[in-house]
Order: structure tokens, then sequence, then C-alpha cells
């Protein structure tokens, strides 16, 4: 038999799977190959047979060369081939080689071990990372043991002697009652840190996103810092508008801006500014920057400011203390909405501490279930509000289980409906919306009073008749929006 025609034969079963795949090729411009492999990795087999190593040429990390000048007999290896258009593929490779005519040529065999491969780098990274996450809780355990204990001995000496020594001066005795206050506060600061942490990491923290202007949430925790702001005569810009909104857990954010606030206002000198700048990030992302005018960070401690095993600690501008753990738990808040979080710091200069978070979706939440109907939703919210997503629901229920995992934008209800009326439906998404943040529009004709009462204690003013308008309708959304 016609050996060409038996590795054609050959080639041809091994490469029905487009994972088995022979090549034939030498060090000069021999290199034949299934079109299947050639067109996997998306060049043509004449472009590979140009490159100097041949498919070898396209291992990444260029080492290529290396693999090439080595093949003075036959061997197998594993290899990572980088596609033109920038994908990775890994090959087990078994390269025979056969001398004719005193011409080296060389026959592969090449497996795709992609998947194979990628799940065992997978694995690899868990392993390393669980090893190196155990190294760091150790470190941990060796901090807090430390941390923990290290307070308590003077709390137990200065305690002593405020109940042992009846005539201690009371300049004397207020100085030592306010070192056990300020001593307390901050180990019951690193505990509670310590837990959110650890509450974080084991997932036993309830964590509910929702759709949250994250201008308010900003606003608030600059509230809850007045008393410290105003002691130390610093100023706060906030820029950033309302309407701006984040898909967040609102307990958890409040938490991680408050206590980047707090770190700005601790080590920024009075007459100082601290700003926060809200802004859109890419596409799909808002990102918060606060920044001081402040003491700064220097160099040499700035890799440990997020890692909970390198506690770092610095006193504010105002003697402030602290427990050291914050910024491991803001990360690891930031990280737990697929944020990012990142800072820049200079000596003396001040900080700016940058995270983003995940853009809420503009949604409309209509329950309809008339097809004909849906349609002329669409087209009035396609025409008049092209950044908003429609979605629709066919009955209360559906709506509810919709809400409980999305905070829609404005929700649009008939009153009457079966199993579950509006009435019901608008009470069980105000549990959710605390805030009152989702508007609501109410389709119906004649509402009794009673019931438009019981509305307006939850929030809903906006009223329509079941056959309203186009341009009505309209109105009563862009008012809504606009809001």
């Amino acid at each position: 038999m016609n050996n060409s025609n038996t590795d054609s034969t050959k080639n041809d079963i091994l490469t029905n799977h487009n994972n088995y795949f022979i090549v034939h090729w030498d060090n000069s411009d021999l290199f034949n190959c299934h079109t299947s492999f050639a067109e996997l990795l998306g060049y043509k087999s004449k472009e590979i047979a140009k490159f100097p190593y041949k498919h070898h040429s396209l291992i990444y990390d260029n080492l290529g060369e290396v693999i090439h000048n080595s093949l003075t007999e036959n061997k197998h290896l594993d290899i990572e081939l980088v596609s033109k258009d920038g994908k990775h593929f890994w090959f087990r490779e078994f390269i025979t080689l056969s001398n004719s005519r005193s011409e080296e040529k060389f026959e592969s065999l090449l497996f795709n071990i992609t998947e194979f491969k990628n799940e065992e780098l997978r694995l690899n990274g868990s392993v390393e990372a669980k090893i190196e996450l155990n190294k760091s809780k150790d470190k941990l355990i060796s901090i807090i043991s430390h941390d923990l204990r290290a307070p308590f001995s003077s709390l137990l000496g200065f305690s002593e002697i405020l109940l042992n020594e009846p005539k201690l001066p009371e300049a004397e005795r207020q100085e030592y009652l306010q070192y056990v206050y300020d001593a307390s506060k901050i180990q019951l600061q690193m505990v509670n840190h310590l837990l959110d942490w650890t509450r974080l990491q084991t997932g036993t923290m309830k964590f509910d996103p929702q759709r949250l202007d994250i201008r308010d949430v900003v606003d608030n925790s600059v509230s809850v810092l007045t008393g410290s702001i105003i002691r130390k005569n610093i100023k706060i810009k906030v820029k950033g508008r309302h309407g701006i909104f984040v898909n967040a857990d609102e307990r958890l954010i409040s938490q991680a801006i408050t206590n980047l606030l707090s770190n700005a206002v601790k080590f920024t000198p009075s007459g100082k500014e601290i700003s926060v700048t809200i802004d859109l990030f890419k596409d799909d992302m808002v990102e918060i920057i606060v920044a001081d005018e402040g003491v700064g960070i220097d160099e040499e401690h700035q890799d440990k400011l997020f890692r909970i095993d390198s506690k770092f600690s610095k006193t504010g501008t105002d003697g402030e203390k602290g427990s050291g753990f914050g910024l491991p738990l803001v990360k690891e808040i930031i990280e737990k909405h697929s944020g990012n979080i990142w800072f820049y710091s200079k000596l003396n200069k001040g900080s700016e501490f940058h995270f983003t978070l995940p853009k809420s979706e503009d949604t409309i939440l209509i329950l309809e279930e008339h097809e004909e109907l849906r349609a002329g939703f669409r087209s009035l919210v396609e025409e008049k509000f092209t950044g908003y997503q429609i979605l629709f629901c066919k009955n209360g229920f559906e709506a509810l289980n919709f809400i409980l995992d999305k905070t829609p934008a404005v929700l649009i209800t008939y009153h009457k409906m079966p199993l579950m009326n509006g009435l019901q439906l608008v009470s069980s998404l105000r549990k959710k919306d605390i805030h009152n943040k989702v508007s609501v529009i109410v389709l119906g004709d004649e509402i009794p009073e009673k019931d438009k009462k019981e509305y307006s204690n939850l929030r809903v003013k906006t009223y329509l008749p079941i056959n309203s308008p186009d341009k009505q309708l309209s109105t009563a959304l862009e008012d809504l929006i606009l809001r």
C-alpha cells in the first residue's frame, strides 16, 4: 500500500474529532497537517511552513527555539500554542524522528488537551490559593493572639488602680478612665472587623444586593462622621449627581464607604479638604474616589494595606487610633460585589482610594400577559426611553420572584389581578425596597379611596386608567424617571 495514502487515511481518522492531529515536518519547508489543525490555530498550513520553528513558533513565552533545537531523539511533551486570534491551546505532542536519506524528518502526533489542562491549572490554582489562605490565617491568628491580649494587661492595671486608689487625683482618674474607654473602643472595633471579615470569607454573612442611588449612600456616610469633621475643621466635598444607581448591599457598602471616609478624616490635618467623586466607569461599573490632603502612606508600607496577615496601623493627626483591619474588610466587601479597589498615595501629600461597583440595570418591569399589549408597551419604551430595558411578568408571583433577585427602576402593575393584586405586590416590594427607590405606576379604573390611601402609605402616587393614551403613560414615566 502507498505510504502517503496510509498517512492520509490515518490522519483523516485521527482528525474526525478535531482533538487528534498528525503533522509531518522537517527543518526546511516541509509541513503537512490536516486543515482542521491549521484552522484551529487560525493559519493555513503553508503559513506555518514558513515559520522558523514550524508550529513550535507558536509556543507561548517564545520557547519554540529551545524545544526545536533539542529534538535529537524521539520525545513527548506538553506545549501551549497561541492561535492567531490570541486563544491558547494545549497539546500533548509525541514526536518521532526519522532519518531518511541523511535528512531529519519528524512526525508529530498531537492530542488536544486544552480542557484537561485548563482544569488542571484551575485545580492547582485553587490548591495554591488555599495554601496561601491557610498561611494568612496562621499569621492572622498570631496577630490576633497578640493584639487582642496585649491591651488587657494595661486595662486590668488601670482598672485595679481606679478600684483601689480612692484618693487618686481627679485629673489622673479622668486620664485613666479615658485610656480604658479608648482602648476598649479600639478592641471592640477590631473584634467587629474580624468577625465581619470572617463571615464574608466563609459566606455566612447575609448578602442582599439591591438598586441603590450611590450618592445617597455617600451622603449618609458623610453625615455619620459630621462630628469628627466639624471637630477637626475639615471640609468634605461630594462630587457626583443623584441618579447613578449601583447594585449593592446597602449595609455592607455603607460600611466600606464610612471606613474609607473615617480613615481620610483621621489622617487629614485641620483646615484641609476631603473629596468624594462619583462617576461612571466603563459601561457597566461605577467608580467612587475618596481623596484627602492628609499625611499619605510611605511606599514600604503600601503593600500591607489590604492584607489581613500584615496588620498596618498609624496614629491619626489628632492621635486617633484604629484597629488596622478596616481596609482588608473594605477590600473583601468590594470584591464581594465583583468590584475592584486600588489607591495612590504620597507621603505628606495625601491619598486617593478608588473602588468600583456594578452599575444597576435600568429596568422597567411591567405586569402584562397579553402579547398585543406587551407590544404597545415595548414600542413606547424603546422609542422614548432608549437606555432602559423592558421586562414583562404574567402575574404578581412571577414579578415578586424577579424583584427578590433584581430591583427594577420602575414597576407598572394593574390594581386588580388574580392571585396577587397590586396592593399585595407593592407591599411585598417595599419590604425589600425599604427606601422606596422603585417608582410605581398603578393601572386601574375607579380605584377605591381606601386602596389609594394604602398605596399612598407605600409611597405610590401615580395612577392611570387601564386604557391610558401612550402620551399620558409616557409623561408619567418621564416624571418618575427624571424625578
